[in-house]
C-alpha cells in the first residue's frame, strides 16, 4: 500500500532530529547519508528546513525540491513531521494538455469546470486571464442541458462519442464543434468528465484521421431543429396501429367542441401530445395552452399556482395570476390529476361548477372561461374505488374519455417510432444515419416497454451516444434490455429449485438481482407518477440512492 508521506522525521521537544522513516524508496536512496548526519549531530529542524516551530503545516522548498509538511504530536513529548515531495505531475499534465491540438475540457461530477487547455480556450474565445474554475458548463455556454455532450455523459455515466454541438460562448460567438465526452469514475463513483473538442480548423490539421468529423461539420447548418419545441399537433402522433388511430380519431372529432376531456393512459404514452393537439384543433387555438403536472408540484403550491395569490395574504405574497387566469379563453391541462389530494380536487370542482374562483387570500370572485383537459395515469374507476379521485369531479371532467394504448398494445408502430426518432435527432451526431440490426429489432419487439414511448426514445438516445457507427448492435443497448427475463419470477422455495427455469449457465445472481431491482423501480416510479420524493420514501431509499439507480438502469423520468 502506498504511504501517505515520503519522509517522516521524529524530533524531541527541543525540535532536534531523533529518527527518520521513509515512505518512498527513491527518496530513501537519495537522502539516507545526509539524514544520518543530522540525527548524529542532533540538528535542529528549523536550522535545516525553512519552517518555524509554531506552524503545524505548510510548504517549503529545499535542495531544489518542493515539499508540503504536517506536524503532529508524538507520544514521547516530541513531534512527527510528515513530508511529501511535490513531483510537479499536475504541472506536467497541464503542459501536456496545452500542447494538444484538440480542445480538452475537464469538469467535476456536477458539471463545474476544472480545466480548459489552450486549444479549448482559443476555440471558445475565453481570455487567458479568465479563471474558469467554479463556473458551471451551462453558465459558460448558451447550450441546452439535454443536448450538451458533457452533461449527457455525466447524466448517463456513459461515453458520448462524436456528437455535433452548436452553441454560443459568453461573448456571443456562435460555434459548431464535434465533441466526445467520457465520464470518469474512481472506485465505481463518478468524479467528473473529460471532453474533447474539434472544429473544422482543427480537423484540417489532421484531415486523414478526421474525415467523418469533417464531413459532419460541412453538412451541419445552423438551421437545425429548435432545441425547445413550442407545441404539438396531431401530425406529431406517430403510428398507424388500430388502437392508436382509434384514440386519434376520437380526439380529432371532439377537438372543435368545448367539452372537458379526460385522457387515460400510462406514463409515457403521450398524453400531453394529445392534449396540445386537441387544443390546436379547437376554436381556442389562438389563446394559451397551460399545463400543470399535478404529480410534480408539492401539494402546498398547487393551490397558489392554479388560483394565484393576493398581496398580503401571507408573508412575502404578491399579486400573482394563477393558471386559471393565465389560460382564460384557452385550455388548461391538468396532467395526472389523480395524484392531487381530495381536498384540492374539491376546490377545483367548485371552481368548475361556479365558473369562477378567488385568488389565495383574495376577496373578489374572478370569472373564468377555460376548457379543461385532464389526464389520469391509472384506471379512473379504480382510483375512485381507492379514494384517490372524487367521483363528482371525475364525471365533471370526463365528458369525453379517451384511452391511450401503452406501447406494448400497438407494437406494430414500433419500427415507425424508431425511424422517426432516429431521423429527428440525426443532426446531433457525426453518424447522421443509423439503422438497427435484426438482433436489436428482435429484442425491441420482445420487450414490454413499461415506460412506453418515453422509454423507447430514451433508449434510442442512449444508443446514439454509445454507438460509434451507423449500425446499432446488441452491445450498444442498455444492459437491462439484454436480460433474458422481462418479468422476474416470484422468489423460489427450496422445493421449487429442481424445476426452476433459470438458466444458471448463462446468468448470475447479480444479473437476477439487477433484473428484479429494475422491474421494481419501473413499477414504483410509474405508481407514484415518477415523483422522485414519493417513490424514494415508499422504497425506503434516500433521493440520491434512487437517482443513482435511475441512472444505473437508464430509466427516463
Amino acid at each position: 500500500m502506498k504511504s501517505f508521506y515520503d519522509i517522516c522525521f521524529t524530533v524531541n521537544s527541543q525540535y532536534q532530529f531523533l529518527h527518520v522513516q521513509y515512505g518512498n524508496p527513491h527518496i530513501e536512496n537519495t537522502y539516507t547519508p545526509l539524514f544520518k548526519n543530522w540525527i548524529s549531530y542532533n540538528r535542529h529542524i528549523t536550522s535545516v528546513f525553512p519552517i518555524t516551530e509554531v506552524d503545524g503545516c505548510g510548504e517549503f522548498t529545499w535542495d531544489g525540491d518542493s515539499f508540503s509538511y504536517r506536524k503532529m504530536a508524538a507520544p514521547d513529548h516530541g513531534f512527527y513531521y510528515f513530508l511529501v515531495r511535490q513531483n510537479h505531475l499536475e504541472d506536467l499534465l497541464m503542459q501536456a494538455l496545452n500542447l494538444m491540438t484538440d480542445g480538452v475540457q475537464i469538469y467535476d461530477e456536477n458539471g463545474y469546470a476544472l480545466f480548459f487547455n489552450r486549444a479549448s480556450r482559443n476555440l471558445c474565445h475565453i481570455p487567458s486571464g479568465f479563471n474558469i474554475q467554479g463556473h458551471h458548463l451551462l453558465d459558460l455556454f448558451a447550450l441546452d442541458e439535454e443536448i450538451s455532450t458533457t452533461m449527457t455523459a455525466l447524466r448517463t455515466k456513459a461515453p458520448v462519442i462524436n456528437r455535433v454541438d452548436h452553441f454560443c460562448t459568453t461573448a456571443g460567438t456562435s460555434i459548431a464543434s464535434v465533441n466526445t465526452s467520457y465520464p470518469v469514475q474512481k472506485n465505481q463513483k463518478l468524479i467528473g468528465a473529460v471532453a474533447f473538442e474539434q472544429t473544422e480548423e482543427l480537423i484540417n490539421r489532421s484531415r486523414s484521421k478526421m474525415e467523418q468529423a469533417e464531413k459532419a461539420l460541412q453538412d451541419f447548418h445552423p438551421q437545425t431543429p429548435p432545441t425547445r419545441f413550442s407545441g404539438y399537433t396531431f401530425e406529431h402522433i406517430i403510428g398507424h396501429g388500430e388502437n392508436l388511430q382509434r384514440a386519434v380519431q376520437i380526439a380529432r372529432k371532439i377537438a372543435p367542441q368545448d367539452n372537458c376531456v379526460l385522457l387515460v393512459g400510462e406514463t409515457g404514452t403521450g398524453k400531453e401530445i394529445f392534449a396540445q393537439s386537441i387544443h390546436r384543433c379547437s376554436p381556442r387555438k389562438s389563446k394559451k395552452f397551460v399545463a400543470l403536472n399535478c404529480a410534480a408540484i408539492p401539494e402546498p403550491l398547487i393551490e397558489s399556482l392554479l388560483f394565484g395569490t393576493q398581496k398580503g395574504s401571507f408573508t412575502g405574497s404578491e399579486n400573482r395570476t394563477g393558471y386559471f387566469e393565465e389560460a382564460d379563453g384557452g385550455t388548461l391541462f391538468l396532467d395526472e390529476m389523480n395524484s392531487m389530494s381530495l381536498a384540492m380536487q374539491s376546490k377545483i370542482l367548485r371552481a368548475l361548477q361556479e365558473n369562477s374562483f378567488r385568488r389565495v387570500g383574495g376577496q373578489k370572485d374572478i370569472s373564468m372561461d377555460v376548457r379543461i383537459i385532464s389526464s389520469c395515469n391509472k384506471d379512473p374507476f379504480q382510483c375512485i374505488k381507492d379514494n384517490e379521485l372524487r367521483k363528482d369531479l371525475f364525471y365533471r371532467l370526463s365528458t369525453v374519455m379517451i384511452e391511450l394504448p401503452p406501447l406494448r398494445a400497438h407494437k406494430e408502430d414500433l419500427e415507425e417510432l424508431i425511424q422517426f426518432h432516429l431521423q429527428s435527432t440525426a443532426f446531433q451526431y457525426v453518424h447522421g444515419s443509423a439503422e438497427l440490426s435484426p438482433e436489436v429489432l428482435s429484442i425491441f419487439q420482445e420487450y414490454d416497454w413499461p415506460g412506453n414511448v418515453r422509454e423507447l426514445f430514451h433508449v434510442l438516445d442512449y444508443i446514439r451516444n454509445i454507438a460509434d457507427g451507423s449500425v446499432i448492435h446488441p452491445e450498444h443497448l442498455p444492459s437491462y434490455l439484454l436480460k433474458t427475463k422481462k418479468v422476474p419470477e416470484p422468489p423460489l422455495k427450496a422445493s421449487d429449485t429442481s424445476s426452476s427455469s433459470i438458466d444458471f449457465q448463462n446468468t448470475s445472481l447479480q444479473n437476477l438481482i439487477d433484473d428484479y431491482e429494475h422491474q421494481v423501480l419501473c413499477s414504483a416510479l410509474e405508481h407514484f407518477g415518477y415523483n422522485i420524493t414519493k417513490t424514494a420514501d415508499a422504497l425506503g431509499l434516500r433521493r440520491q440512492s434512487l437517482q443513482y439507480r435511475i441512472h444505473k438502469y437508464g430509466l427516463r423520468i
